[in-house]
């Protein structure tokens, strides 16, 4: 049951999005992007980073990924792998050994040259796609963990050179993954290649950075120089946690990062807004980075949160699937109940009807009339006279007459009304007559078949007939006692004179006892057979009120279910997303139905067409019913216009839902929009833990993507209007089916890093046992 409801609800979320979201929401950057991934520690985060641009930038066909990897990368059209030496077994020299031999391999660097120099061109054959084609920006990404980092600057300074040919300006961003929550394995040596690789970054990070080597390569084996001066390598290097500043570990651990990523790229890459509020600053990439570097030279990170809202479809549906099942289920049960004796009517089952299906099942009558041919044993009529009636017919027939009556007229009376019933039992009857009848339905059958009702009950109006016919067959076998116990000679017979034959006198005898005795047995006889039908009517209606007790119980659980999951999914949209959501939805579907109603005619979705009535119960079960339910939902409600409401439309729509005055968990329009920026904001917390909270240098920008347009955007711009200490803006995008807030945070150094200080210990104590993490050599000039 569960499981039809999720998959109501998602194929629902699934159709609606796209709806949503056609034509309306992707983004565009404006120069070239290239991505390198560096480790095989990244690939994961480049899969879904690919796969997210894919998503959400109209333009991510052009842009391209590089993988630098030592074992396994991801194929992909859009994916470049660039192969690095394997890794060392050894983990005292893993790291530094692969920077010894990249630099020591000829043929590799040669293939490393001839791989960014396709790339580049590759990247250059991009450009129709892209507003701009002065600049291209390389966006490098990797764990701190991850041994080929090793390699960060040569692989930068590659691409940047080949680049360079290609294009004016080239920039590179870079992007540090930090994993700080560890199941225990081997967190020493990832921690301690952490901390050494952000000591690196530090070096490269610094204003007076230089570097220089001969990287290039021609294929003829010539080397020429790459040249860095005095600057630090990257215009931004962002670090991202899996941790907050808050010191609160990511629900989705290091993949909360991926679209961050994607996010903090697309900002740095962006056009130019054409969207302008009085409200809302543009943002600026060199004012970022003047903003957060420090006088000292001193190396400065950045970094960033994410927090969104889109409609909560998923919890919309089946907050919509409950309550029009609330609406369908108070119908069933407003069903017009049926007094006592007109149920009796309808369903045929008055003394007259009973008497009726009674009288149809007895044979012949002509079946007596053949008794009279059956011999008798030659007593004489004078014999007989001074017996009773019992005694003259066992004295004549020897128990022939009784075994006649019960083999050829009573036996063949029961099979006859066996038959007659099996064709019409009480549950067809009521589930015809009732059930099926819009205007009682299933709840009038459960409540007409109760053990004890009001007005309405058929088992107290059976079983006072049960009580009667019993009275009456009692009072008839009585009646039979009586004309047993009479006299033979006591009898008004025309038996003749005194010539008169004795055996015509027997015969007259014989046609009188058969008259007399055996139609009071067959009087007895039908009242059993009333008794007959009034007991199994009584069993019937009791088995059926279990059935149909069993079903009501099941749609009581239905109901229950529906509102528990529909509340479940509403608190896991998040709080402040499911803020009058039953209110709203409520008066929603009650009015989508009664305005249907009035066009179609009341409980119009009680025939077979949409969920059909409780009868449907009896076919195919209660997960019938709920299938029917959700296609109802599906084709005749979830279609209306009030459910296809982009994101802010919908909020606002319910933040103004009327409410008795009393009702102190209906928030008015204001308070939902307060709500939602106050948690926004507390989850667009930064991905990165700094020992000082407000640190010397710490600067911050905050900026919504959303539609500029849309109210709760205006009211989060005006709101700290004139108060704020940190620049806000949004970026516009047209439509937008939802609100995303990117918090960036720059200005901490790598000794106001939690990772670095908690963590260095693990770095001192691995180099004092002889690990070498370093590069070792030359080549690079700092």
């Amino acid at each position: 049951m569960k499981d039809l409801m999720e998959q109501f609800a998602t194929e629902y979320v699934t159709d609606l999005e796209g709806q949503l979201d056609r034509g309306h929401g992707q983004r565009s950057i404006q120069n070239p992007v290239l991505f390198l991934f560096i480790g095989d520690k990244s690939r994961q985060a480049l899969q879904s980073v690919c796969e997210i641009n894919e998503q959400k930038w109209q333009n991510s066909q052009g842009v391209l990924y590089v993988h630098a990897y030592s074992e396994e990368t991801w194929e992909h059209p859009q994916v470049f792998g660039c192969q690095l030496p394997k890794l060392d077994a050894n983990r005292q020299t893993m790291r530094a050994s692969m920077f010894e031999r990249f630099m020591k391999d000829e043929s590799l660097i040669m293939d490393v040259n001839k791989f960014m120099k396709q790339v580049s061109i590759r990247v250059a054959e991009m450009g129709k796609l892209f507003a701009s084609f002065q600049q291209v920006n390389i966006a490098v990404v990797t764990r701190s963990d991850d041994p080929a980092n090793i390699l960060l600057p040569e692989l930068t300074m590659l691409l940047k050179s080949y680049l360079q040919e290609m294009f004016k300006n080239v920039s590179a961003d870079l992007y540090v993954l930090l994993q700080e929550k560890s199941g225990g394995d081997g967190f020493g040596f990832s921690s301690a290649l952490g901390v050494q690789f952000l000591e690196e970054v530090d070096r490269f990070q610094r204003s007076d950075y230089r570097y220089g080597a001969n990287l290039m390569v021609t294929e003829d084996g010539i080397k020429l120089p790459a040249l860095h001066a005095q600057a630090p390598l990257f215009s931004l290097t962002y670090l991202l946690s899996d941790k907050t500043e808050h010191g609160l570990f990511l629900d989705g651990g290091l993949s909360e990062n991926d679209e961050l990523i994607s996010n903090l790229v697309l900002l740095n890459n962006k056009e130019a807004e054409t969207a302008v509020d009085e409200n809302s600053e543009g943002y600026n990439k060199l004012q970022f980075i003047r903003s957060i570097t420090v006088d000292s030279g001193q190396a400065t990170f950045a970094s960033a949160g994410l927090s969104k809202v889109k409609r909560p479809t998923h919890a919309i549906a089946l907050t919509v699937l409950a309550a029009v099942f609330d609406r369908y289920w108070e119908r069933l049960q407003q069903g017009d109940s049926l007094p006592k004796t007109k149920a009796r009517e309808k369903l045929g089952l008055t003394a007259h009807d009973v008497q009726r299906i009674v009288s149809a099942a007895f044979p012949d009558h002509d079946i007596l009339a053949e008794m009279n041919g059956l011999m008798t044993s030659g007593v004489s009529y004078s014999e007989l006279s001074g017996m009773n009636l019992r005694e003259a017919e066992l004295a004549l027939f020897d128990g022939n007459s009784p075994s006649f009556f019960e083999h050829h007229y009573a036996q063949l009376a029961r099979r006859n009304l066996d038959s007659l019933l099996e064709k019409s039992s009480l549950a067809q009857l009521i589930s015809q007559e009732i059930i099926e009848d819009e205007r009682y339905g299933l709840y009038a059958a459960y409540q007409l078949t109760l053990e004890t009702a009001s007005g309405a009950n058929l088992l107290d109006e059976l079983r006072t007939g049960i009580k009667e016919t019993q009275r009456q067959l009692e009072q008839t076998k009585a009646e039979l006692d009586d004309i047993c116990q009479e006299r033979v000679d006591q009898q008004e017979l025309r038996v003749g004179g005194f010539f008169t034959r004795d055996k015509e006198r027997v015969r007259t005898f014989v046609r009188h006892l058969f008259a007399k005795v055996y139609n009071k047995k067959a009087e007895i006889l039908e009242r059993e057979l009333v008794l007959q039908v009034l007991l199994g009517y009584e069993q019937q209606a009791k088995q059926l009120h279990k059935r149909i007790g069993e079903q009501v119980a099941q749609l009581e659980e239905l109901q229950k279910q529906l509102r528990a999951i529909a509340q479940k999914s509403v608190k896991e949209a998040a709080d402040y997303l499911g803020k009058n959501m039953d209110e709203y939805y409520e008066s929603v579907v009650t009015e989508t139905i009664r305005s249907q109603e009035s066009q179609r005619g009341q409980g119009f979705y009680l025939d077979n067409r949409y969920i059909g009535s409780g009868a449907l119960l009896f076919t195919h079960g209660i997960s019938g019913l709920l299938e029917r339910l959700c296609a109802f939902c599906r084709t005749e409600i979830l279609t209306r216009s009030p459910f296809s409401l982009s994101f802010e439309a919908e909020l606002l729509a319910r933040a103004n839902v009327a409410a008795a005055y009393d009702n102190r968990t209906v928030l008015t329009r204001e308070d939902l929009f307060q709500d939602l920026s106050l948690v926004l904001e507390e989850r667009a917390a930064v991905h990165v833990e700094v020992f000082h909270f407000l640190q010397k240098h710490r600067y911050e920008e905050k900026y919504w993507f959303a539609d500029l347009q849309n109210d709760f955007v205006q009211y989060v711009l005006r709101e700290t209007e004139g108060t704020r200490t940190y620049k806000q803006g949004c970026i516009h995008e047209a439509g937008k089916s939802g609100i995303e807030k990117m918090n960036l945070m720059g200005g901490f150094g790598l000794e106001d890093l939690m990772y670095y200080r908690n963590n260095k210990k693990y770095h001192s104590s691995y180099m004092d046992n002889g690990y070498v993490f370093h590069r070792q050599g030359k080549e690079e000039l700092s």
